[in-house]
């Protein structure tokens, strides 16, 4: 997914894109895979929202 910071503070597409997969997965019957694989778009979704946090001033 790529990832581009706005410098307006909205969301980055690449955020969009997992949070997108996310849902789509919630739709899904509740099992270990289902565990898994929402273990592993938190984790994206981290770190690129990591990448999209302003520093303070």
């Amino acid at each position: 997914m790529p990832f581009s910071p706005r410098p307006d503070g909205q969301v980055t597409p690449a955020l969009d894109d997992v949070n997108e997969v996310i849902r789509d997965l919630m739709d899904q019957p509740a099992d270990e895979q289902r565990s898994a694989t929402y273990a592993e778009l938190l984790a994206q979704w981290a770190e690129v929202g990591r990448d999209n946090v302003a520093p303070a001033a």
